[in-house]
């Protein structure tokens, strides 16, 4: 899974109870004319969309929507918030005002059936059992990518990833949210880093049992000069004895995978999905000055 988590450093998340139907930005009951309004919204901030709803049995629509604008750029993390009608989604979205910023933390869990029905029949379980334990924080989403990985989860601001969470994670995943932690073993990556940066980031915490989600910063990301299927990876903000005034430079090479797989649940024919290897993880003392 690691390396896996969709690039992108801002979200646009918009509330619709649903049904949602096919697509990536799945048709709704909103319409084509205000989706594609949505759509030159999140382009505009460089985000991406994603319907929302709140986890369970379809609750009677009380006609206000709730809207997110979330940016996960490390150091500039944070999540706004506002209300309105739901005949005027397209022009709340669209206005730089009525936002309020929200503290904590957002639980997105890919349920998006009519994507791929792995998503809804995995996730729909994680998203009630999250929910029992954060209910303010928990959205189901529409699709996150990686339907092979369901379920998928999505934390904000931190834009974290993990992928074939189990009902019974919910518990530690939870914890960890609210605690600043990352649980490396259900990582895919956080989205807010090239694939490369997420898979090196994640070989060094599974390595060294680094769990802080402030560490392991990316600092510089190459090809080797020899050998293009490798990629070295500086990380900053390392544990002091791993790498004592310096960074980790983690070596990954990246291959056809040695596993063939469904891409998604519907798929009818395997493939080799590219992977991430881990080749050498070493610490580097900094240049003086």
């Amino acid at each position: 899974m690691l390396g896996t988590a969709s690039p992108t450093r801002a979200w646009l998340l918009v509330e619709e109870p649903g049904p949602w139907g096919a697509g990536g930005v799945p048709e709704s009951r909103l319409g084509p004319e205000v989706t594609e309004s949505l759509r030159r919204t999140a382009s505009a901030l460089s985000a991406r969309l994603l319907l929302v709803r709140r986890p369970g049995q379809a609750r009677e629509d009380d006609g206000v929507r709730t809207l997110f604008r979330v940016t996960c750029t490390r150091g500039r993390e944070r999540v706004l918030v506002r209300t309105c009608a739901a005949a005027d989604v397209a022009a709340a979205a669209a206005d730089d005002d009525g936002w309020t910023e929200r503290p904590g933390n957002l639980l997105l869990v890919c349920t998006h059936g009519r994507k791929d029905w792995c998503c809804a029949l995995r996730g729909r379980p994680v998203a009630q059992a999250l929910a029992a334990l954060a209910p303010d924080d928990v959205w189901e989403c529409s699709h996150l990518g990686g339907d092979r990985f369901a379920a998928s989860v999505l934390t904000l601001p931190t834009g974290w990833t993990y992928g074939r969470v189990d009902a019974t994670d919910a518990v530690d995943l939870v914890a960890a949210t609210a605690a600043g932690r990352v649980l490396p073993a259900l990582a895919r990556g956080r989205c807010s880093e090239a694939m490369v940066a997420q898979a090196a980031d994640v070989h060094a915490r599974l390595a060294l049992g680094v769990d802080d989600v402030a560490a392991l910063r990316p600092v510089a990301a190459r090809r080797d000069g020899e050998d293009e299927a490798l990629w070295h990876v500086d990380l900053a903000d390392a544990p002091a004895s791993a790498a004592p005034g310096g960074v980790l430079r983690v070596t990954v090479r990246r291959t056809a995978g040695s596993e063939a797989a469904l891409l998604t649940c519907g798929a009818a024919q395997e493939q080799h999905p590219p992977a991430w290897d881990l080749v050498a993880l070493v610490a580097r003392q900094l240049p003086a000055g």
